[in-house]
């Protein structure tokens, strides 16, 4: 799925990127993201908390190990309107990213593989 360059570097880096409105910088604007890399992933209830859990441990991983290059950009070095495809990471069944200790292990495999 294509999604513009600058969420995923904001994803990436944990900063705002200027071209994003607010909406783009909310958590309903990267569920999407979310939801590509973890297809499955139960958004309803998801919670800020949750969207916290989520962020930190899987999905800037995630989005590191696909774009290893955009970590050490500057903002200014980010095209406004390009877009990017973000590729499928790992599934999930609802909360199970959460609860299921097999998920992290399969993740970590995921993420150690080159």
């Amino acid at each position: 799925m294509k999604f513009k360059k600058a969420l995923v570097w904001s994803c990436i880096s944990r900063e705002p990127h200027p071209s994003l409105n607010k909406k783009e910088q909310s958590i309903a604007g990267v569920m999407p993201l979310i939801k590509a890399l973890f297809p499955g992933v139960n958004d309803y209830s998801f919670t800020v908390i949750d969207f916290n859990q989520m962020m930190l441990p899987y999905v800037i991983p995630a989005l590191k190990k696909q774009f290893p290059k955009l970590e050490s950009l500057p903002a200014s070095e980010i095209n406004a309107t390009e877009m990017v495809e973000v590729n499928q990471f790992l599934s999930t069944r609802g909360d199970e990213w959460m609860y299921n200790s097999n998920w992290g292990v399969e993740f970590k495999k995921l993420l150690a593989a080159t």
